[in-house]
């Protein structure tokens, strides 16, 4: 009786020697969108996550195109990723760490519409805060408490939601020398607070404006390097603002979502000798790059005085160019007049980041022209104000 015995105990060793006999590991697999799938606007994007026993999960990082996307920490493993009208080709990776430190990776890729599909889901996509008439934020709306009109036609909003989606943010601080020593102290402060109120899956940069315009920090979710290019920021020359807002537009105008840049501004745009404007694109030029880019701008306007400080061909008083740059642009516009009051600004721009509403439609008028379409949204109830960019560009063909 031992010979059966001692043969049965010997196969089981042998098959638990052989390849793919070993103890599961961790893995993790898209489940959706699936493998050369064409994704198109918010997209829910869900994982299957498998743990060997005795182990736990730490978090999974997810990637789009080598930028983050989201950090999932536990179950359901999901989120929602804009994946923009045109339905472009994404590399979509995900990381499994498990708490005793093995890993496991899945990876997928999107496949691109033809281009008739493209004209027929391109979409308009709108960011808007809501506040009823103490100025409280209003929450929890539905799609059905808005009315949308284009050009003085009603339009049908195609998706809407209020969940937080990442940002691509500039933070573009003045540093002329009219910003030196408190001033400026206090600026830096004041962003690397705001740096604390942004998501792990956030990407920002630093642009500082002087007598020039120098990108200290390209677009990154690295807060290390985000609070250096802040802390090395120094007092200097004249003050070019508007080239500094046609610069940051530019660079943040490749990337989808929500594009935003945070302005802070102490003085007209002029050169450091007092005779000739600080930048070589005009006000008009930059607002245009703005929207053109679809770029969110919070203007924060500091010091006293704003509304008599007229820019250098005393047409317009800063305090009403920054109001412009928000107001078209779907933003907000405050103005600090002490330097203890630019946390609490840059505090409120947090706030407003995230408490905003989504939506998207598709426009009722079909034509590729180019031309400015004006937009009007506002809430079917009674009593509450909608903040959202006045208005595009169309797209040409």
């Amino acid at each position: 009786m031992r010979a059966p015995a001692l043969l049965a105990a010997s196969v089981l060793l042998l098959l638990a020697g052989l390849p793919g006999r070993a103890q599961e590991g961790p893995a993790v697999e898209f489940t959706t969108p699936r493998n050369l799938q064409t994704a198109i606007g918010p997209t829910r994007v869900a994982l299957r996550v498998t743990v060997p026993p005795g182990s736990s999960a730490e978090r999974v990082v997810l990637t789009v195109d080598g930028r983050p996307l989201a950090t999932l920490a536990g179950p359901p493993w999901e989120t929602t990723w804009d994946a923009g009208a045109e339905g472009g080709v994404h590399r979509l990776h995900a990381v499994l760490r498990l708490a005793d430190g093995r890993t496991a990776e899945a990876s997928i890729r999107t496949s691109a519409l033809a281009i008739q599909q493209v004209e027929e889901v391109e979409l308009v996509d709108l960011y808007a805060i809501v506040e009823d008439d103490g100025g409280t934020y209003v929450t929890g709306l539905a799609r059905e408490d808005f009315r949308l009109v284009e050009n003085g036609v009603p339009q049908v909003i195609d998706r809407f939601g209020e969940d937080r989606k990442p940002l691509q943010i500039a933070i573009v601080l003045d540093s002329s020398l009219s910003m030196e020593d408190e001033r400026l102290a206090a600026a830096k402060e004041s962003a690397l607070r705001f740096l604390e109120t942004l998501g792990p899956e956030d990407q920002a940069m630093v642009v500082v404006f002087n007598d020039g315009v120098q990108v200290a920090q390209p677009l990154t979710t690295d807060r290390d390097l985000l609070a250096r290019a802040i802390e090395g920021t120094a007092a200097r020359g004249g003050t070019a603002l508007y080239d500094a807002v046609y610069r940051a537009s530019e660079l943040l105008a490749s990337f989808p979502g929500r594009k935003v840049m945070v302005l802070l501004s102490d003085g007209r745009d002029e050169a450091s000798n007092g005779l000739e404007p600080g930048s070589l694109h005009r006000m008009d030029e930059a607002l245009d790059r703005a929207l053109r880019n679809e770029v969110m701008i919070f203007a924060l306007g500091f010091g006293k005085r704003l509304d008599t400080q007229f820019d250098f061909y005393g047409k317009e008083s800063l305090q009403a160019i920054l109001t412009r740059f928000a107001d078209f642009t779907g933003g907000r516009v405050l103005f600090p007049t002490r330097p203890g009051q630019l946390s609490k600004a840059f505090a409120d721009v947090a706030e407003d980041l995230r408490h905003q509403y989504s939506l998207a439609y598709r426009s009722t008028n079909e034509a590729h022209d180019g031309k400015w379409r004006e937009i009007r949204l506002t809430s079917t109830k009674p009593g509450l104000k909608v903040i959202t960019r006045k208005g595009y560009y169309a797209s040409r063909r």
